[in-house]
């Protein structure tokens, strides 16, 4: 009997000045015995502005007088790319709207040699908070991105000039003379959640990187990535399930539990789920049924008073489920009940320093004990 394939754990990398400190910290996530370390891709934060005040926002109060700070990924992996030996650097996720897929796979090449082929590049439909301030469209997001990935694929593979003619792109006597390190390309892995992109997901990424926190609604739409590699002829294994895993850990439950209600911001990443995760509570989209605020949510247009009536009305019961939660032995429980169902790839993103910032340094030290945890019983999922 083969072995069990290991789990690969991951985190998301510092985004926010010093600049060192973002390097130092993807180094001691190495040392840590993390398979890889991911950068988010924005511009705006899921935060009003109008709410980002001392006394309601602890960073606000700590100094941090923006909620919107964020680098630039690419640089910031380049610069870790010498800092580190073993452990993959990937995006996660950006889009194709503010990243054209031509110069979008000259940079993943270009990172895939910096990198000597440790680089990934996570890609995704965009978000409106990312897009619409500053005057930029998304229309057909999903045809949109299927195409651009092809775009990239086709790019990256040929050995010279390619013509292409799509609704979104075209190429004609278009070339990217730099290939990769290796023998192919950087991996592309997608992040999608509803039918049309699971599909996409199956007929084109290396990898899956969704947001989840059931285990039985991961199980499913795993099923369709799978069955759509099959209608198109791959392995129904081709594509490596990730999960993007977001975590408040704490000594004890009531402890995770309190950093979270007491939490105005999760409120605000809360809004960002969709109308079926407030429907599972009996609850309808503060932003309006059939709302997936992912990809839709607007922080930027909100006054303070109506920032603050949207949070109010997010149930305690669906901002809990917004996270994974407990003690390091609850939240590797609940992890492993992913990889029962599929997962191989897990993104621990720790949230609690958001919650509760004076829980930062002992959720970074429990943090590790999740993953000891999950390493040990990665082979035996509750």
């Amino acid at each position: 009997m083969s072995e069990p394939a290991r789990l690969e754990l991951s985190a998301m990398g510092a985004v926010r000045p010093p600049a060192g400190a973002a390097v130092a910290a993807a180094q001691r996530r190495e040392q840590q015995g993390f398979d890889a370390v991911w950068w988010a891709d924005h511009l705006l934060h899921w935060f009003p502005d109008s709410i980002w005040t001392p006394d309601l926002v602890p960073q606000a109060a700590a100094g941090q007088t923006s909620p919107h700070v964020w680098f630039d990924p690419v640089p910031v992996i380049a610069a870790v790319a010498g800092a580190t030996r073993e452990m993959r650097l990937g995006i996660g996720v950006t889009d194709m709207v503010r990243r054209h897929p031509a110069s979008l796979a000259q940079t993943a090449l270009t990172l895939d040699h910096l990198t000597g082929g440790r680089f990934v590049l996570g890609v995704g439909s965009g978000e409106a908070l990312n897009l619409t301030p500053f005057g930029m469209t998304n229309e057909r997001p999903l045809s949109r991105l299927e195409e651009g990935i092809e775009v990239m694929r086709l790019l990256m593979e040929a050995d010279g000039p390619v013509d292409h003619r799509g609704e979104h792109f075209r190429l004609e006597g278009a070339s990217l003379g730099l290939g990769p390190v290796g023998d192919a390309p950087p991996p592309i892995w997608v992040a999608a959640h509803r039918p049309r992109g699971l599909g996409a997901v199956g007929r084109l990424a290396d990898g899956w990187l969704p947001l989840a926190t059931d285990p039985g609604d991961y199980g499913a739409m795993l099923d369709r990535v799978r069955a759509a590699a099959a209608a198109a002829g791959r392995d129904r294994d081709a594509v490596v399930p990730g999960l993007y895993a977001r975590v408040v850990v704490a000594e004890t439950r009531e402890d995770a539990l309190a950093a979270i209600d007491g939490s105005l911001l999760l409120r605000f990443i809360a809004l960002t789920r969709s109308a079926e995760a407030f429907a599972a509570h009996g609850a309808e989209h503060p932003l309006g049924s059939g709302a997936f605020g992912l990809t839709t949510f607007l922080p930027t247009t909100l006054g303070r008073e109506d920032a603050l009536r949207l949070a109010r009305a997010v149930p305690d019961a669906v901002v809990r489920d917004t996270v994974i939660h407990g003690t390091p032995d609850d939240v590797a429980a609940t992890v492993l009940r992913f990889v029962d169902r599929g997962a191989r790839h897990v993104q621990l993103t720790n949230m609690t320093p958001m919650a509760d910032p004076g829980r930062a340094a002992t959720s970074e030290a429990l943090l590790a004990d999740t993953v000891a945890a999950l390493r040990t019983g990665a082979a035996t999922p509750e």
